[in-house]
């Protein structure tokens, strides 16, 4: 028989024997009053037993008997059972993830919803110099100061980590990554890469010395190819080919020597030099000029730019980068065929596009397209000229004016590069000042 049959059979039980006493003394609602009152009164007391076990008390035993109570009585413990059963799986799980965050080489931190410290592991607090329990609850930006990773708090966009030297040990440099997971909560990832940045720098200097040793050698090869093609005539006829191609492979070595220089200066400095308000229809229109005299009679290039619209930036680094993508239009455009430069305002920041009818890319080469010395065809970009360091020239560039660039492009039907300048950036030549506003993170 089920708890509730048995209280139902129980509660019948004695209200029939109340009745019964009821009419053998006359006193029939008296007698139903007592019976309610006493299975009252006793299903009070169970649940104040039952109350007071709950609650912890000493010495009080849960209730007993059979019915309702009972069955009660027996759920709870189940719960209770179960429920120390998943605490102990809980707690075995918390330890694994603490010895295992222990043993990880980098450091890690638990940071709730508004970027307060809940955890951390030794590497973290080696390299952060945080201190339990003093820096739990603590704010990450009031530790952990510079101010590229503040900024880079401030952007939002996680998805590439920011590197700043160490706090506490001189040398160090840091790579922080901030991951989100679960319910609005942030796992801060802290790495070592000191030995890859140093790398990085003997790579940039050997880079940037090769470079410059090579453009001494270079310019002797030019001038003394100069004078022998001058005297390349009568017999020597037949060596004017090859004279030929030696002055072309050295322009092309010279250029390259001047790109690798270029990078290297851009790599040295994080941003741009000397900022000054830039008329960008007027450096739009030179550099629209050089690509004409590029060109020739084979191309027509036309020029759309607001005039009112000025950009804060380095004349010289801005005028690279458009001078890149030009080059690159006219090189991979077929005679016959258009280029359209523009410049204008959208959504809140400036945009310069550089649009042609060439030969289009697809879409599998578009996310190396600004890796130095990549090459969508290696064979067609050494005939036109072309060294691969172009785009990564203006992506940098662009990264340096806070900047980001977007390819658009279809294979036979042609390409679109556009500079994305944000809103800080904007200087309306109308008003003369710089429109002010917070900065999109660049890529």
């Amino acid at each position: 028989m089920s708890p509730w049959a048995y209280e139902a059979w129980r509660l019948a039980a004695i209200l029939v024997l109340a009745s019964f006493i009821g009419l053998l003394t006359g006193q029939l609602s008296w007698s139903l009053v007592i019976a309610l009152g006493f299975l009252l009164s006793f299903h009070a007391r169970q649940a104040y037993r039952l109350d007071r076990w709950l609650r912890g008390v000493k010495r009080v035993v849960p209730p007993e008997g059979r019915g309702v109570w009972a069955d009660i009585h027996l759920q709870i413990h189940q719960i209770k059972r179960r429920s120390r059963q998943r605490k102990r799986r809980l707690a075995g799980i918390l330890k694994e993830f603490v010895r295992s965050t222990e043993a990880m080489p980098d450091g890690a931190v638990v940071l709730s919803p508004k970027l307060r410290i809940l955890w951390f592991n030794s590497a973290a607090q080696r390299w952060l110099d945080l201190q339990a329990p003093a820096d739990n609850n603590q704010l990450i930006v009031n530790l952990v100061r510079a101010p590229a990773f503040v900024q880079y708090l401030s952007a939002g966009d996680y998805s590439e980590p920011v590197t700043i030297p160490s706090p506490v040990h001189p040398g160090v440099v840091l790579s922080l990554q901030l991951v989100p997971y679960g319910e609005d909560q942030r796992l801060l990832l802290v790495r070592d890469i000191t030995r890859v940045h140093q790398l990085d720098q003997v790579r940039r200097d050997f880079v940037a010395n090769a470079s410059h040793e090579l453009r001494t050698p270079l310019t002797v090869l030019t001038g003394y190819l100069e004078v022998i093609r001058e005297d390349v005539k009568g017999p020597m006829r037949h060596w004017e080919g090859p004279v030929q191609e030696m002055q072309a492979q050295v322009r092309r070595m010279t250029q390259l020597v001047e790109d690798l220089l270029l990078l290297s200066r851009l790599d040295e400095s994080e941003g741009a030099g000397d900022v000054m308000p830039v008329d960008l229809a007027v450096l739009l229109s030179q550099v629209c000029e050089d690509a004409r005299a590029l060109a020739g009679d084979r191309l027509q290039i036309t020029l759309d730019a607001a005039p009112e619209l000025g950009l804060r930036g380095v004349e010289s680094e801005l005028r690279g980068v458009f001078d890149n993508l030009l080059s690159n239009a006219v090189k991979y455009t077929p005679d016959g065929g258009s280029i359209h430069v523009r410049s204008a305002e959208e959504a809140g920041e400036l945009v310069v596009s550089v649009s042609d009818t060439g030969i289009g890319i697809a879409d599998h080469h578009l996310p190396r397209l600004t890796e130095r010395f990549y090459r969508v065809d290696s064979g067609r970009g050494r005939e036109q000229g072309g060294t691969g360091l172009g785009l990564a020239i203006v992506k940098h560039g662009l990264q340096r004016h806070d900047a980001l660039l977007t390819i658009e492009s279809q294979p036979d039907v042609g390409s679109t590069f556009t500079c994305h300048f944000p809103s800080s950036r904007i200087v309306l030549k109308s008003r003369g000042t710089a429109e002010q506003a917070p900065r999109r993170s660049s890529v």
